[in-house]
């Protein structure tokens, strides 16, 4: 692939979460970085975690990690210990910056948010050109709610403001720094390991849930739809995949339900990286009831690109992606009512293959390596 290199020396900097999901997103970032880029420097703890794609990369690991705050029990001791590390990570991830200075022209922050404000101040301090790559959408707990105070300084320093999706631009007001606008810093799917296996004729009448079994994904009440969905439609399965604090609760209320029902539930726990493309081959409908503050879902570009029509809350960037009828399915929101009866509109949808077909289709043009490469050219286009 030939492409004109920038005269642009990167610096990553994200914050050292403890879970594992960061650490692809910024292995994926790394690669799209690498052949624009004179050199890049990652910035993060936990950095063994992640997949270095050449020498071209300097990874600087500041030794830390952290959970997130509301995986903490809130003793008033327990959270001053959190937000003393919290601090800590900051400083020692300025320090690191300091240190790279010369070796830096551009700093963007990437799943940093809402821990990197010490950090920011420092690279303007010293001139470097900044960008948040924002993955989140509108907060919707209140220590969210809290945390995004910060949000009018962050903003008013960086000198650039990467929307993941669109969509994310009118969720967080962003109108109002359209001057500080830059396009948007999706990363991309491989097509050539997510893609069609089994085609839907091919699979049996399987609806899926698969990600971090926490409540803010919708998992508890996905759920709770499973005996409304049995008694519309007495063959369909379930598929649960993923691990989280509710995985617990999720097989004894599935066993519970199975034998009230007669319907059978599949629960996998974690799935490997290596093995996510098959299980998103296995059902005929993928359902995400989240309302977390997301970004744009990577797992929902996987199903498309593997064939899987997607049913969704149209929260975040998910309306970027998914048109009802078009490229997938929105549900209005999240109860368990509303997840059954698009359930089961969805499985009797009599135009379904077309719509898988459209949904790879959109993967194929927008969310590949190549066109990953070229919206972050154009990122650095328009700092310089």
């Amino acid at each position: 692939m030939n492409m004109k290199k920038l005269t642009l020396k990167v610096c990553v900097v994200s914050f050292p979460w403890k879970s594992y999901a960061p650490y692809k997103f910024l292995s994926d970032v790394l690669k799209i970085l690498e052949p624009i880029s004179d050199n890049v420097v990652l910035i993060d703890g936990n950095t063994s975690r992640i997949n270095i794609p050449s020498k071209k990369v300097e990874v600087r690991d500041i030794g830390m990690s952290m959970h997130h705050l509301k995986n903490i029990k809130l003793r008033f001791h327990s959270a001053i210990l959190w937000i003393t590390k919290c601090v800590l990570v900051q400083f020692k991830t300025s320090l690191e910056l300091i240190k790279a200075k010369k070796e830096v022209d551009v700093v963007i922050f990437y799943v940093a948010y809402p821990y990197y404000l010490l950090p920011l101040i420092t690279a303007k301090t010293f001139r470097k050109k900044t960008v948040e790559v924002i993955t989140r959408s509108k907060p919707n707990s209140s220590l969210s709610k809290i945390l995004r105070l910060q949000d009018p300084l962050l903003f008013r320093l960086l000198d650039g403001i990467s929307p993941e999706s669109k969509e994310l631009t009118r969720e967080l007001c962003l109108e109002k720094y359209k001057n500080k606008l830059l396009p948007e810093g999706a990363r991309f799917i491989d097509v050539s390991r997510y893609t069609v296996k089994k085609t839907l004729n091919e699979r049996k009448n399987v609806v899926g849930f698969i990600g971090r079994l926490r409540k803010e994904k919708g998992v508890v009440e996905f759920v709770e739809a499973i005996p409304l969905v049995a008694r519309e439609n007495k063959d369909v399965e379930i598929l649960i995949g993923g691990s989280g604090d509710l995985l617990g609760w999720v097989k004894e209320e599935c066993k519970r339900i199975e034998n009230g029902n007669n319907i059978k539930i599949t629960i996998t726990g974690f799935i490997k990286e290596e093995e996510f493309p098959n299980y998103l081959n296995e059902p005929k409908l993928l359902a995400l009831p989240t309302q977390h503050a997301e970004g744009l879902p990577t797992v929902i570009l996987e199903a498309m690109a593997c064939g899987t029509p997607v049913l969704a809350t149209p929260v975040g960037g998910i309306p970027d992606v998914i048109k009802d009828g078009e490229t997938g399915f929105i549900m209005e929101n999240n109860s368990p009512e509303c997840i059954a009866k698009n359930i089961v509109r969805v499985l009797e949808y009599p135009d379904l293959d077309k719509v898988t077909k459209n949904a790879r289709k959109l993967i194929e043009e927008k969310y590949t390596y190549k066109a990953a490469v070229e919206r972050y050219r154009r990122i650095f286009k328009k700092l310089q």
